[in-house]
């Protein structure tokens, strides 16, 4: 049996660009993955097509039919690799639904690999480019998930990568989520693009933080420059979402962002005790609540 863990992300930083011809709009984004994870487990089987059996621990439903991420990657993967067996697939479900953490994603790009494996592919670069083209195709995060480091840029929609080095990983994180689903369209377009000269100066502002963090310098020094230009819309329209994260930073954060269009908000502390104190103090609150860490 093969095995694979699929990390949730966040966004250190996120712009609006431009709206495409195509509907979709043009980003300029820091992604970090978190030591948040799904767990896949891979078995081939005689009969052709995809069986996925899920354990679901979020507060949402999920099924495992034909429009589930997973069976549509693993669909995509037979076919392109002209697979005649089967899969069996197990998904352990961790990673909130909804969230902005781009758990479907990581499970698409998490169920590549592991059928890559399970069928005993080497993950060269040719098979590598396969994979990267099948992921471009799944959605704009998947291919995130297939980039080999913790932290990269995206452009575009998300999908054109380029890897950043950080040396020195930021503090521990608490990371909490209404359990409030939001649809990724929908905050989108309700959106308006910024004037050109407003768009410059926050790529500015990425450029900064970008090489504040490869230069491994403290967080008092990049906090003020993480951003994310869909929070605001999302903010005034979810009062959940903007109680979270008017409460880390009450209680001390040294700085808080919505992750991704939410709605799920993340906050830095100093320690690992610090952070496990707050979330203490958020148990009677109705949301789910993690301590964890940007991984690398």
């Amino acid at each position: 049996m093969i095995q694979v863990q699929c990390p949730a992300k966040v966004n250190l930083f996120l712009e609006v660009t431009g709206r495409r011809r195509d509907g979709y709009h043009n980003l300029a984004t820091l992604f970090a993955k978190i030591n948040l994870f799904d767990t896949l487990d891979f078995e081939t089987r005689p009969e052709a097509g995809v069986e996925l059996t899920i354990d679901n621990r979020t507060a949402a439903p999920l099924q495992p039919g034909p429009d589930n991420l997973v069976v549509r990657a693993a669909q995509a993967f037979r076919k392109e690799f002209r697979i005649p067996y089967g899969v069996r697939i197990h998904l352990t479900k961790k990673i909130p639904i909804g969230a902005g953490l781009g758990g479907g994603s990581s499970d698409a790009a998490g169920t590549l690999i592991g059928f890559a494996r399970a069928a005993g592919r080497k993950l060269d670069r040719a098979t590598r480019s396969r994979l990267r083209k099948l992921a471009r195709s799944l959605g704009a995060d998947v291919p995130f998930f297939l980039h080999d480091g913790p932290y990269a840029l995206g452009e575009g929609i998300g999908d054109k990568l380029s890897g950043v080095e950080v040396p020195k990983a930021p503090p521990p994180m608490l990371l909490v989520y209404p359990r409030v689903a939001i649809e990724t369209g929908g905050v989108y377009k309700a959106l308006s693009v910024d004037a050109k000269n407003a768009v410059l100066t926050r790529l500015a502002q990425l450029g900064r933080l970008e090489k504040k963090l490869a230069n491994g310098r403290p967080i008092s020094e990049w906090a003020g420059l993480l951003f994310n230009r869909l929070e605001d819309p999302v903010l005034e329209s979810y009062g959940q979402v903007r109680q979270a994260k008017e409460i880390l930073v009450r209680l001390g954060a040294q700085a808080a962002l919505m992750s991704g269009s939410g709605s799920s908000v993340f906050g830095f502390f100093s320690d690992q005790g610090e952070a496990e104190r707050v979330a203490k103090r958020l148990q009677g609150y109705p949301w789910e609540v993690f301590v964890t860490c940007c991984m690398g």
